[in-house]
């Protein structure tokens, strides 16, 4: 199983592929102190990966263009982007989640100077008021 993600919609785009991405997880997050379903809910995409550098000048660095999203300050239309989250098993697209508007709550970048590895963390969220913009789909046929 691999995952995929592509950031699009800002000054600069970021792809990630299978060996970039170790983890994902997507939250439904509902108020917890209600006997109903609530109104105020949030959806939002967590992802781990390792930070594979461009040496020479070979492409852009996606996780460079990560961090500078998350700096984007919210009064600038372009800290809301589309984020698209594709889960791969047996070459086989088996979930895609779109977030069409979706801003960064939490970003770090972690380096061990011993094993020269990068890892990187980022969480998503759909802005609230575009929640039904959302897209979870799966079933797909064979790429």
């Amino acid at each position: 199983m691999g995952f995929r993600m592509k950031i699009t919609g800002g000054v600069e785009e970021a792809a990630f592929d299978e060996k970039s991405i170790t983890k994902v997880v997507f939250d439904s997050q509902s108020t917890q102190d209600s006997n109903a379903r609530a109104t105020d809910f949030g959806l939002g995409v967590k992802v781990w990966g390792k930070m594979l550098y461009k040496v020479g000048g070979e492409g852009g660095d996606a996780t460079l263009a990560l961090a500078k999203w998350s700096q984007v300050p919210s009064e600038k239309a372009d800290c809301y982007r589309n984020a698209q989250i594709t889960v791969v098993s047996a070459g086989q697209i088996v979930r895609q989640f779109s977030l069409p508007n979706a801003f960064v709550v939490e970003y770090s970048e972690e380096v061990d100077d011993e094993s020269g590895v990068g890892t990187f963390y980022i969480h998503m969220r759909e802005k609230k008021d575009e929640n039904d913009k959302v897209t979870i789909e799966g079933g797909f046929n064979g790429e």
